[in-house]
């Protein structure tokens, strides 16, 4: 089985150095209370958020006592499996989706389908949670995807009349809006696949072929969406968007310099301190309409010694009026589909369009090699867009390298 042979022998060499922490912390001395430990990279105003909650559970569930450990390091991962091998790990842990397969298929994750119902969420939020007998191994807890970030107001200068749904009307207004050192678009190639992905769905392609072993994004339908790409730069793009990530386009777009790039919920807050008009809708459909799921979820390891009290605490935090306190104070998208009804978030026009948008959300690779295939990819994307290659030849090579490694 391919799944886990390379990440499993660099962890189990780390485990035989001695860097391997406890699972949990056990009883505390001299009383019955029980603490469980919480692993984490939020951000500072993620983090002050999920303290107040946690302080509110404690102060509710006397017993059970939630020890978080924020670890934004680079190794995250790396050490988490670690842990895990030496038989340890923390009670539960915040990962990104697409590493979940790879957790549930060597046992290292906890079901929760006893408490959480999958009908509750995106469907493509708990694809990846799920085992292939149907049991659910994690919750969506941050939920992101990309969407169409624009200037009406630039828009409206330029003689379009309406938001651009397909991807001819993305490119004329896109052209319609570029004069000068003023452009209609910013698709960037700084974040590689994350951002293509869409686009190559869109077009009708795939990442990989159905039984995952080879590589399908070098298509004549993937050969259109770089190509789509490639003409953009040519017409309606600033110079340099091979290598330029989010921030590059972001400034220009609040300047007025830039009239629609590709972002999500995260662009939200600072957004809406601008003053700027500005607005939210789905990226152009092609064959069909498509986006990429981004996020973060929730896993109880097997490992833990106090599984009730793990989905006690998860039970909790997952409940409506707790997880809303927490999107509300961060400014995230509900990952729970019911919180959309709650006046709150329901009234936000930015998260009303990004309840659609969700809708169309797919997972990005979930097998070993993913990191690998982002990039490939990612470099096949950033050749194209930089003239040094044509989309042919440059998803052509992205894939010789990438089945080389499925092959391996």
């Amino acid at each position: 089985m391919r799944t886990f042979t390379k990440i499993v022998s660099a962890a189990a060499a780390l485990a035989l150095m001695g860097t391997v922490t406890a699972c949990g912390t056990g009883n505390n001395a001299g009383d019955d209370t029980v603490t469980i430990s919480f692993q984490h990279q939020f951000n500072d105003v993620q983090t002050q958020a999920i303290e107040t909650l946690v302080a509110r559970f404690e102060e509710e569930h006397p017993s059970i006592r939630v020890n978080l450990l924020r670890n934004n390091d680079s190794a995250f991962y790396d050490a988490l499996v670690t842990q895990i091998l030496g038989g340890g790990g923390p009670d539960i842990v915040r990962v990104e989706p697409p590493r979940v397969p790879q957790y549930i298929a060597s046992g290292w994750t906890l079901p929760l389908d006893d408490i959480f119902d999958p009908a509750n969420f995106f469907p493509a939020a708990v694809e990846a949670l799920t085992s292939p007998d149907g049991q659910l191994h994690g919750v969506p807890f941050d939920i992101d995807a990309l969407a169409l970030f624009y200037r009406p107001d630039m828009l409206e200068t330029a003689g379009i009349t309406e938001v651009p749904q397909t991807w001819e009307d993305f490119r004329t207004a896109a052209v319609a809006m570029t004069d000068g050192d003023t452009y209609g678009a910013g698709l960037f190639g700084g974040w590689g696949a994350f951002t293509f992905y869409p686009w190559l769905w869109q077009a009708g392609g795939q990442v990989l072929n159905e039984n995952q072993t080879e590589a399908a994004f070098n298509s004549p339908e993937g050969v259109a969406a770089l190509q789509f790409w490639v003409d953009l730069q040519n017409s309606a793009m600033p110079p340099g968007m091979a290598t330029a990530g989010e921030d590059e386009v972001r400034g220009p777009f609040v300047a007025g310099r830039i009239g629609m790039i590709p972002s999500g919920p995260w662009a939200i807050p600072s957004l809406k301190e601008t003053g700027i008009d500005w607005a939210v809708a789905p990226l152009p459909a092609d064959k069909e309409s498509a986006t990429v799921l981004g996020g973060m979820s929730l896993l109880a390891l097997a490992n833990t010694s106090h599984p009730d009290q793990v989905k006690t605490f998860l039970t909790w935090l997952m409940d409506d009026e707790n997880l809303g306190e927490y999107y509300a104070a961060v400014g995230g998208i509900p990952a729970k589909t019911s919180l959309f009804n709650d006046p709150a978030f329901a009234n936000d026009p930015y998260v009303s369009a990004f309840q659609a948008i969700l809708e169309t959300a797919r997972n990005r690779p979930t097998i070993e090699e993913a990191g690998l295939i982002d990039e490939a990819l990612t470099e096949a994307i950033q050749a194209a867009l930089a003239g040094t290659s044509s989309p042919q030849a440059a998803l052509d090579a992205a894939a010789a390298r990438v089945n080389e490694a499925l092959n391996d």
